[in-house]
């Protein structure tokens, strides 16, 4: 009679850690997904719909991936397993368009028109890589040149006070390069992006965003 009571209060014992634990991991869930869900609440449509798109898809091919959303001037971070890292402004091509003009491929800088300095849109796999300077870039589209680094300082243009201002309306400044935060770069595009590679996402800003999601490029 002892040695069943003993059972049995060891196998009640057993089942309420197994209830302490599952509530845990529940918790954790629960917690992890209202993070995503607080990081994402002022994100726009566009972006929440390409998240979803990514997942159902599984179009990142367990790489992480970002989104930009260039009417709003934002960047959001994801790892491989769409869990969202961080966020932050960015810096982007003065020209509202979604395509580079290709007669300024191999023009100079200097030469290039306001009109023709965009950031273009569409889905590009990134790497790291060294600038004509040497320094980390991710290159985004690479036929273009456009890269993705630290926020640049430009004479006479104020890109620190652009990109830090509570506003999305003066973050249009560059010749097509997209500008983050030297902490966003270094702590979490660099990590992430860097062992292997990842996903850029540049939503369209004349488009709908349907028509990047159905014509994305191949790898």
């Amino acid at each position: 009679m002892t040695q069943a009571l003993k059972i049995i209060s060891n196998t009640w014992k057993t089942a309420v850690l197994l209830s302490v634990l599952l509530s845990l991991v529940i918790l954790n869930s629960e917690n992890a997904n209202a993070k995503d869900g607080k990081e994402l609440h002022f994100a726009s449509e566009e972006v929440r719909k390409t998240v979803s798109w990514v997942k159902k898809n599984k179009d990142n091919r367990k790489l992480p991936y970002a989104i930009i959303d260039k009417k709003n001037a934002h960047i959001f971070v994801f790892d491989a397993k769409s869990k969202i890292v961080d966020h932050g402004p960015v810096l982007l091509g003065i020209a509202k368009s979604d395509r580079i003009d290709p007669k300024t491929l191999n023009a100079r800088l200097s030469s290039i028109g306001k009109n023709d300095r965009v950031t273009p849109s569409g889905r590009y796999v990134s790497v790291f890589g060294p600038d004509h300077r040497g320094k980390d870039v991710l290159w985004v589209d690479t036929k273009y040149a456009v890269g993705l680094h630290p926020v640049a300082n430009v004479p006479g243009q104020r890109r620190k006070t652009r990109l830090n201002s509570t506003t999305s309306a003066d973050n249009r400044i560059t010749w097509g390069c997209i500008n983050v935060s030297k902490p966003l770069f270094k702590n979490v595009l660099t990590p992430l992006f860097k062992p292997k590679a990842g996903i850029v996402y540049i939503l369209p800003e004349a488009a709908p965003i349907e028509q990047l999601l159905a014509n994305k490029d191949k790898d």
